[in-house]
């Protein structure tokens, strides 16, 4: 096969179910001037389903203009902007009505929307592990204030609220309503400090007794 054929190929393969005269079109313009058969590869892999949709625009817009073109040379009966002698004006021809089904291809509206189906799918996911994010982060903020999780699950707390200053707030509005806050290690009382000290002290001195005694 050669290049033209080649590339062709890969894009049928590519772009199943994509009409073949729109990739006929694509294959012939990217293989004009390319005799490297090396370079087939990477010729397929730069064409993306935004130029299949684009060149089949294009040839639908081409196709438009000519149509129109023809339409104006008949109602006026001219060819390439001279008159047409000996022939009388003929009734301009009845110019078909568009079909709104007809603009985009059934292959090309199935391609759009898989797109789409798959752009929202991403989007949620994306909008999920965002979420998620978020929710340790306002978890690992309240852990911080001692605040339990009764005084926030459920809230709605903004995306780009400040924490720090939410959970002051919060702890100050409970403070204030006579909740009582569990005292963290170095909150506690100092009286179960002094006790173990205390004990670590009678050991010391136990074992400086022990010591001396067995020196004399």
């Amino acid at each position: 096969m050669n290049v033209y054929e080649q590339i062709l190929a890969g894009l049928r393969t590519k772009f199943s179910g994509v009409d073949d005269a729109t990739l006929q079109r694509i294959a012939s313009k990217k293989a004009e001037g390319v005799t490297d058969e090396g370079k087939v590869d990477s010729i397929i892999e730069g064409i993306f389903f935004q130029d299949v949709v684009m060149n089949y625009g294009d040839f639908r817009a081409d196709g438009a203009q000519k149509t129109a073109v023809s339409n104006y040379e008949k109602k006026h009966n001219i060819k390439d902007g001279k008159p047409i002698e000996g022939n009388e004006p003929k009734e301009p021809p009845t110019e078909p009505k568009p079909n709104p089904k007809e603009d985009v291809p059934a292959w090309a509206q199935s391609l759009i929307d898989s797109n789409k189906t798959l752009s929202e799918k991403l989007a949620a996911m994306d909008a999920k592990e965002k979420a998620n994010i978020r929710a340790k982060q306002v978890d690992e903020v309240a852990k911080s204030f001692g605040i339990p999780e009764f005084a926030y699950k459920g809230k709605q707390i903004a995306d780009d609220a400040d924490l720090n200053q939410y959970f002051t707030d919060l702890k100050q509005v409970m403070q204030d309503s006579g909740f009582q806050f569990a005292k963290t290690p170095e909150e506690g009382s100092g009286g179960q400090k002094n006790e173990f000290s205390s004990i670590a002290e009678q050991i010391n001195k136990g074992t400086k007794e022990i010591v001396e005694q067995q020196g004399k």
